[in-house]
């Protein structure tokens, strides 16, 4: 070949490859978060806030409410809803006081803020924590364990630390027995073993058995060469075996036993289909955090962000790479500038304005957390930038309070709980 057609390959090849360089993605805020960043510049702290849109926690309450159609019952997941004042008001709009609870400082809580509550622990909880709760709690609660709280048991060695723990108390303790339905969870592993602790239990008169719970929510998670539905309909019919074994013993199984499973991944599966539960417990699905973008949850609307004021905007050069910086923002104008947020290193991703991301090549920070985009953000410093949380659970306490949005308002602030 000649050098003259080598030449021209390799220009076609040049230009080629330079047409393949990462496109421009900045954009400015749309309508929604342009009016929060006007809204935060008049009224916000100029720090950190966690905002609630609670038109949007309505419209997802009010589709949970449509699915369930009064045919399962609902328990709120605190753990994902950590505010006394989103759980209240959740409550009320959702009409149910049945809480599952994951945290021993979150259960006293919740048994001093909601005294008619029905609360079930939503992993087994180690001895000496639910010994805490007793000592942590007042005598003159009008809540009573005895009828509202059931413990959590997960193998024989728990049921024998709750059987002595009761002793030790003097009092009755209700208990679910946690079953293993396909999904890895721990729990009792089969129905032999589910009869095994059944039969341990007949001794154990001060042991109140309310029924059982299966957590299902991985079948969201179904692998490829598998199918979903036949995910879900094999870990029905796993549950319905454990159901199958406790109600042998006739003398301990309860007249109206709790039958707790799903969650917020698996709820929309379980309000449509023949389903063994009589209980679903919700939490993020009222709020969708990014984790729960599902086909099942694609109705629901993103109703919690993070705004964040921003501190700065500087050229996106990279320190020692000086030399090569013109070239790096030539290939790839989303490295233009560099954003400093006001903290960071939150489980969450930027997505107002639209093109930021965070600078892998510069790395994370939760003092001054460095986003990376294009001059067509249209970002200049004491803007807020806004970021959607991958999860709610872990999060909220983080905060200490949620700012509260109505019609486009801040119109009050909800504390938040502790996390564990």
């Amino acid at each position: 070949m000649k050098r003259r057609h080598l030449l021209a390959v390799g220009a076609l090849g040049l230009l080629a490859g330079w047409a393949l360089r990462p496109h421009d993605r900045g954009q400015q805020h749309d309508a929604y978060f342009a009016s929060l960043n006007r809204l935060l510049q008049q009224e916000g702290d100029g720090i950190p806030a966690l905002l609630l849109d609670l038109d949007r926690v309505d419209a997802n309450a009010d589709l949970l409410a449509e699915r369930l159609n009064g045919r399962l019952g609902l328990r709120l997941v605190s753990k994902s809803l950590a505010s006394v004042g989103l759980l209240e008001y959740l409550a009320k709009r959702l009409q149910t006081q049945r809480f599952m609870v994951f945290h021993q400082p979150q259960l006293n809580r919740l048994a001093r803020s909601f005294p008619q509550a029905d609360l079930l622990l939503g992993k087994p909880m180690p001895v000496h924590a639910a010994l805490n709760f007793y000592r942590q709690l007042p005598g003159h609660l009008g809540f009573t364990p005895a009828r509202q709280l059931t413990w959590l048991i997960d193998s024989a060695e728990r049921l024998r630390q709750y059987a002595e723990l009761a002793r030790a108390l003097g009092q009755p303790l209700r208990i679910a027995l946690e079953i293993d339905i396909g999904m890895a969870r721990g729990g009792f592993r089969d129905p032999q073993a589910l009869g095994q602790a059944l039969q341990h239990l007949q001794d154990q008169p001060q042991l109140q058995l309310q029924g059982l719970m299966g957590y299902d929510a991985h079948v969201a998670h179904a692998p490829p060469w598998t199918e979903q539905r036949r995910v879900f309909a094999d870990t029905n019919a796993r549950y319905r075996e454990f159901l199958a074994a406790a109600r042998a013993f006739s003398l301990l199984w309860p007249r109206q036993p709790l039958l707790n499973g799903g969650g917020s991944l698996t709820y929309p599966l379980h309000s449509r289909s023949d389903t063994p539960l009589n209980e679903v417990a919700v939490g993020s699905a009222l709020l969708k955090p990014g984790d729960f973008d599902t086909p099942a949850l694609s109705e629901h609307q993103p109703a919690l962000w993070i705004a964040s004021p921003l501190l700065k905007v500087v050229d996106g050069d990279l320190p020692y790479l000086g030399a090569v910086q013109p070239l790096m923002t030539a290939w790839n104008p989303n490295r233009e500038h560099a954003y400093y947020l006001y903290g960071g290193r939150w489980p969450a991703h930027p997505v107002s304005p639209a093109g930021l991301d965070y600078d892998a090549l510069y790395g994370r920070s939760a003092n001054q957390e460095r986003l990376i985009g294009s001059a067509a953000t249209g970002l200049r410093a004491d803007d807020w930038v806004f970021l959607r949380p991958a999860i709610s659970e872990g999060l909220l306490g983080g905060f200490g309070e949620m700012r509260l949005l109505r019609a486009g308002q801040l119109v009050g602030r909800w504390s938040t709980l502790p996390t564990g």
